[in-house]
């Protein structure tokens, strides 16, 4: 990677794809040792604060491939090759670890992962995979509507990301189906990340942040407090409040995407410079080419090394903070230096989706 190749990138793309990632693998890295159903403030503070995770990849498919300028066919063909190829890869890499390491593989493995995946983590390529389908038609759309017809849309969105927080004082703890319940789904991840690219919020101006910080303050800390402290009166468990936070379309998921990836935008340069700050470009460049590396590979490295030494040599590490953080941090620095490897040998686009010494380059439409 060169300096002018380095220029032609999106700083703050490149810091969320490092941002999603680490967010992915802090959600991960307590689970050997910390129990869901154990009522923990803690831990349920850690899962609010960074389930988020993948809800920024989505957003960052809507900033980068709305409107889809390729025809139909053409964009399907550029797209699936980099997502599926390292998913078979990567799903084969699983599997031979749940027959030989895990011990637990079921045969229906082998015809299921055409549409489960075969570990849990990688279930987001596969959500990815409907979006790409019906990306081109919603492009179209948004084309048609404009501006205030996508803010219309997104309002009805976020509305229906109240609807996990209903059940207890206003309906029967139970699952049920609602109007909204269905309504945009992730694809309303995707419409954001396409409106705050074009069309930033001004949260950090001196006119507007007090607004944008009240709403913020409600969505993320009143109805989730809401949900543990009120809700259990009405038949709501710790489970089940721990499910509606961490459930993917829920009102403290929508306001934490916002709020991370207006941030990031907002405080990350324009571009990189070419003084001092460039070896720091250089390495946030690296780590965003190997991010979906990264992704696919992290619970490998996780289970089977980075657990593993924890427990042998950092046993006692019990508060979830310390013990998600220092696990994620090891796990980043493990996967990142195996899938930068793997990024300047021949086989990097079985890996990553990429091409064998990929060079940074321009972050436009459609790549």
């Amino acid at each position: 990677m060169d300096r002018n190749s380095l220029q032609t990138r999106i700083p703050y793309i490149d810091m969320l794809r490092i941002v999603a990632c680490m967010m992915v693998l802090l959600i991960h890295a307590p689970m050997y040792k910390v129990s869901q159903h154990t009522p923990s403030v803690s831990f349920a503070t850690y899962l609010l604060l960074f389930t988020v995770s993948s809800k920024l990849f989505f957003m960052l498919t809507g900033a980068l491939l709305i409107p889809v300028k390729l025809g139909t066919k053409a964009f399907l063909k550029r797209r699936l090759s980099v997502l599926l190829l390292p998913l078979a890869v990567w799903s084969l890499i699983y599997l031979l670890e749940h027959i030989f390491i895990l011990h637990d593989f079921d045969v229906r493995m082998l015809w299921s992962v055409l549409f489960n995946p075969v570990d849990e983590t990688l279930w987001f390529v596969y959500v990815m995979v409907g979006v790409y389908l019906i990306l081109p038609i919603m492009s179209r759309c948004v084309e048609a509507i404009g501006r205030r017809g996508v803010e219309f849309v997104l309002i009805l969105w976020i509305l229906s990301s109240l609807i996990p927080y209903e059940q207890g004082m206003f309906l029967s703890p139970k699952p049920t189906h609602h109007m909204l319940s269905g309504f945009a789904n992730y694809f309303g991840y995707v419409l954001m990340g396409y409106y705050l690219h074009n069309y930033p919020l001004p949260i950090f101006t001196r006119r507007h942040w007090w607004k944008f910080a009240a709403v913020a303050f409600v969505g993320i800390v009143v109805i989730p407090l809401f949900e543990f402290l009120v809700q259990p009166h009405f038949g709501v468990t710790y489970a089940q409040a721990i499910d509606t936070i961490t459930h993917d379309i829920s009102i403290n998921d929508v306001f934490l995407s916002i709020l991370t990836f207006s941030a990031v935008k907002h405080f990350a340069p324009e571009r990189y410079d070419d003084g001092k700050p460039h070896r720091t470009g250089l390495l946030i460049t690296r780590m965003a080419v190997c991010s979906y590396g990264i992704y696919l590979g992290h619970m490998l490295v996780m289970r089977n090394m980075v657990w593993p030494f924890m427990i042998a040599y950092l046993p006692n590490i019990t508060h979830t903070v310390v013990l998600g953080v220092i696990t994620a941090v090891l796990s980043l620095i493990v996967t990142y230096l195996v899938m930068w490897i793997l990024n300047i040998t021949p086989m990097s686009k079985a890996f990553l989706g990429r091409e064998r010494y990929m060079k940074a380059r321009k972050e436009v439409r459609n790549d």
